[in-house]
Formats: structure tokens, sequence, C-alpha cells
């Protein structure tokens, strides 16, 4: 059995991993934390999933609070997995000290923020305690799926490298306010310094590169010398003083925000993107983020993987009432083409999948029942995590992952700075 120690939540991401009880895990779990509203917050999630009428779960909650959290966590053993999720200047090194005691690490992403906090991860990524950041977007079903069609040269062919856009492109609109769980999410004020909670060029794009390292690559081990980035650039979201009150529920900005407000107005630098080449397939990554999403809207995710037969497109927005809607869209459409689809889909082993002609592309439904919602994928994530600890460990391929990435982005972050 395993036991989990929750280090200092400052996300609700660290409330999701316990919205499942996996059975190889202690009803026991330790909370090691400062206090305050980040912890608040926390307990009020946590404590939601064993209150709710259908499938609760039986977490009995062991609240240590304390500046000396972290030592206090080593020093009592009670626990052989953290979970952290929170502030990320800091977690890297945090994560650097658990490991070194020998305690597992899940943490939510990024593991770290800058070039310094990557050299750490250089040196703690290997299998003496399992290092992980939690990739949810590898248990969306349509990722699945477009990994599997990439693979089928009779649908896809191989990545069309000519003309001027990328083999690869990803873009998303995430909303600084939003409901989760059935609430307003309440963000802490510190969400919205960037020398704690990172650039957003280094946030969300790390679940994009590493999907896409993941998708064309999954068990390759790849040097960094075959990753080389080209540009990147990063931009401000402002966000009024009444807006920050309304999403932090605090009456003004911290003082550590002072240098970056004027006019009460906030110049978040939460847009990021970026474009490389893996082994010559050229990648595009964009993120961005509003205010607050129009009524009846949210966040808007489209990706689009360019094949010399097809191309395999995501997208999700107003126009697709908020719903994810999947295309393989045909260079040339013919019946072989239309054949070899369907029986690309009939292997790909999920029932109910089906593909319907719209215009000049193909629309791929996938029934309700195999696409998990988002904040079931955290349990499916940890899942996999407790397999691999109760397995022959992580994969080799993770710590060159983590590397990978996190350098990459770490690197971008730089360029976009000087630039």
């Amino acid at each position: 059995m395993h036991t989990i120690m929750i280090i200092n939540p400052g996300h609700f991401h660290a409330g999701l991993v316990l919205r499942e009880k996996h059975p190889a895990l202690n009803n026991d779990v330790y909370i090691y934390s400062e206090a305050g509203p980040d912890l608040d917050n926390f307990m009020k999630l946590a404590n939601s999933f064993n209150n709710r009428e259908e499938n609760p779960t039986c977490w009995n909650f062991n609240l240590y609070t304390g500046k000396d959290y972290l030592a206090k966590a080593i020093v009592d053993g009670k626990g052989d997995i953290a979970i952290l999720a929170g502030k990320n200047d800091r977690k890297i090194y945090d994560i650097e000290k658990l490991h070194t005691a020998g305690i597992n690490v899940l943490a939510d992403k990024p593991l770290t923020i800058d070039a310094d906090g990557v050299d750490v991860l250089s040196q703690i990524a290997d299998n003496s305690a399992a290092v992980n950041d939690i990739m949810t977007e590898r248990n969306e079903i349509h990722s699945i799926l477009n990994k599997y069609l990439i693979k089928n040269q009779n649908v896809f062919g191989d990545f069309k490298l000519s003309g001027n856009c990328p083999a690869v492109e990803k873009k998303s609109v995430h909303h600084l306010y939003k409901m989760v769980n059935g609430a307003p999410l309440v963000r802490p004020g510190w969400y919205f310094d960037v020398n704690v909670q990172g650039e957003g060029i280094l946030d969300v794009n790390t679940h994009f590169a590493d999907l896409v390292k993941w998708m064309l690559f999954d068990d390759e081990i790849i040097s960094q010398e075959e990753i080389n980035l080209k540009s990147a650039r990063r931009w401000s979201t402002i966000v009024p003083l009444d807006k920050f009150k309304t999403i932090t529920k605090q009456d003004a900005f911290p003082a550590e925000l002072k240098d970056n407000v004027e006019d009460n107005k906030l110049n978040l630098y939460a847009n990021g993107e970026l474009s490389y080449a893996i082994k010559g397939i050229p990648v595009s990554l964009s993120v961005e983020w509003a205010l607050e999403a129009p009524e009846g809207s949210g966040d808007t995710h489209y990706s689009i993987t360019r094949g010399t037969k097809a191309s395999i497109i995501i997208d999700q927005g107003p126009h697709t009432g908020g719903k994810t809607a999947f295309y393989v869209a045909p260079e040339e459409d013919y019946s072989e083409f239309a054949n070899a689809l369907n029986k690309a889909l009939e292997d790909f082993g999920t029932s109910g999948i089906t593909a319907a002609k719209e215009g000049d592309r193909y629309r791929i439904s996938v029934p309700a029942e195999a696409a998990p919602s988002h904040e079931e994928h955290f349990a499916m994530v940890l899942n996999c995590y407790l397999d691999a600890i109760d397995g022959d460990g992580l994969e080799d391929v993770t710590a060159s992952d983590l590397i990978n990435k996190y350098s990459l982005l770490a690197q971008a972050r730089k360029k976009a700075l000087n630039s």
C-alpha cells in the first residue's frame, strides 16, 4: 500500500488527484502546508470528494501547518508519494529535497520555470525515486486518436514538410476566471506573479510540448541536439484591478506586482508562443490567457497535424458549441481513403467511433463513455504512476522527456525575453 503526502497545495490540481480512490492507496492522506487561503481552498475541494452523494471517497486527512512544512514531511516519513501543485518558483527545489529523501514525487506542471531549475531536474530525473509531472492530456481520447492515426500510412501518409505551415501546430486560449467542479475558481494572488507562477510561455505549453514528443516519438529517447528552437515571443494580458478582485477575492494587487502595474492595471505575461523542430519536424505552439470566457463558452483548443495524405484536426470553441470536434481532412478524397479511414477506426478498438463526411473532410464522432472529462484524467495519471511504481519503475524515456521538455521551454522564455 502507498500513502500520499500533499505538499503545500496552492493549485486546485492538488485536490483533483484525490478525486478517486485507488485500491493501492491508504485512506490516510498527510498534508504538510503553510496556513492560509490556499490550504483552505484545497481542503474545501478535497472534502467535497468525501462528502459527495455518488461514490464518495473515504480519505482521512492528517494536517500539519507551519513554515517548516517540507522538513516536517521528510522527518515524519508518513508517506512514500508526494503530490505538489502550487508555487512554481520553488517547486523544483522542494522536489529535489523529497527525491533525496527517497520519496516519489508526482507534481503539477511546470516543474520549473527557468534554466536553473532545469539543471536541478537534470540531476534528479532518474529512477532512484520516481519523479514525474502530471500530463493529463495523454489520457484525452482525441489526443490518443490523433497519435494513432498519424502512424497509419494509409490515412495520414508522412509528415507534410513542404510549404510555410508547420507539420504540427497547437494553440489554445484559456481564461483566468472559470468554473471548476461546479464552483467559481478562486486563484491566489501569487498566481499573477510570473516570478512565482512562471510565464505563460512555459505553462500550458508544457502540455503541448509533451504531447508533440509523445505523439511523434513516444518511446524514443531523443537528444537535446535533435530539438532546435527557432523563434519565441511573449505578450501580456491586461488585468484591471476590479477583475483581479473578482478572481482572487483580494482587495489590491500584492506589492510584489507593483513593477507590472500601471493605472490600476496589471500587465500579466501569461501568453507565449514558440516554434521549433524535433528531429526535423517543424512545430508551432501558442498559448493565450484571457480574463473571462464569454457567456456560454469556455477554453478553446486547436490542433492540426499535417500529413501528405490527410491532416488531423482537433477543434474546440464557440463554433463547436464548446465541445471537442475531431476531423480528418484528406488531401484527395476517394473511396480507398474512406475505406482506409473506416478500417483504421475499426482497428482502434473503441466501439462507437464513427466517421461521417462533412464537406471536404470527415468528422470523427467519439461516444461520451469513451471520453472521460479533464477532471477524471487526474485519477488516470495517478493510476498509471502507481502501476509504474509497483512494476519496474518509470520508463527510461521519462527522464529524457522531462529534461528535454523543460529545457526547450526555458530556452524559449529566454529567447522571448531577449527579442
